[in-house]
């Protein structure tokens, strides 16, 4: 399992979602509490800047168009991880120390994961690439539960419980703090 190129894959899947949305899309309501379509694009092109920070000393500053953004900065991304040596660079991630492997563990999980909640904002029925459902799952079981990945202080919120017969991707979704069953009617 190759993380460089399941990032690579995520970026492409949720940034297919990305280049669809629209100017009023981008101020719908998400899964992500107190976060619109346009927030959590940015907060997906923040991180990208982090590990471009880290791995090339700089990042492209913000445009202010976000799927473009997006798109540039995840091609711009993928250059810069095109040598497998920088996984083992040191990176701090939520104060403590990691490697950039890691981090991009993180990245992949996180775009993915987003996938689905922008697409969910904008009422598509988000069907994740299995292959990419179960990577996330095997590379989010390693992360600590320290209270630095899940909770209010965390990358992600608090866990959920899985239903019975849930899918792989609804126990994805229940472990990264998301009911399947959200829809931006949900939120009012």
């Amino acid at each position: 399992m190759d993380i460089r190129d399941l990032d690579r894959r995520a970026v492409e899947s949720t940034g297919a979602i990305v280049a669809r949305l629209t100017d009023a899309q981008l101020d719908a309501p998400t899964p992500c509490e107190r976060w619109t379509a346009r927030d959590v694009v940015a907060h997906m092109n923040d991180n990208k800047r982090r590990l471009l920070t880290r791995l090339t000393g700089g990042a492209p500053e913000p445009t202010g168009d976000v799927r473009a953004e997006f798109a540039h900065l995840g091609a711009t991304l993928a250059r810069a991880l095109a040598d497998e040596s920088v996984l083992d660079l040191p990176i701090e991630l939520l104060g403590k120390p990691y490697t950039v492997g890691v981090a991009l563990g993180v990245h992949f999980s996180d775009t993915l994961v987003h996938g689905w909640d922008l697409g969910s904002a904008i009422g598509l029925d988000v069907r994740l690439p299995e292959d990419l459902v179960a990577a996330v799952s095997k590379v989010m079981s390693q992360f600590p539960n320290d209270g630095t990945i899940w909770g209010p202080d965390g990358l992600f919120a608090e866990q959920l419980s899985v239903p019975e017969g849930a899918t792989p991707q609804e126990r994805m979704l229940a472990f990264t703090g998301r009911p399947a069953q959200w829809t931006p009617a949900s939120t009012s």
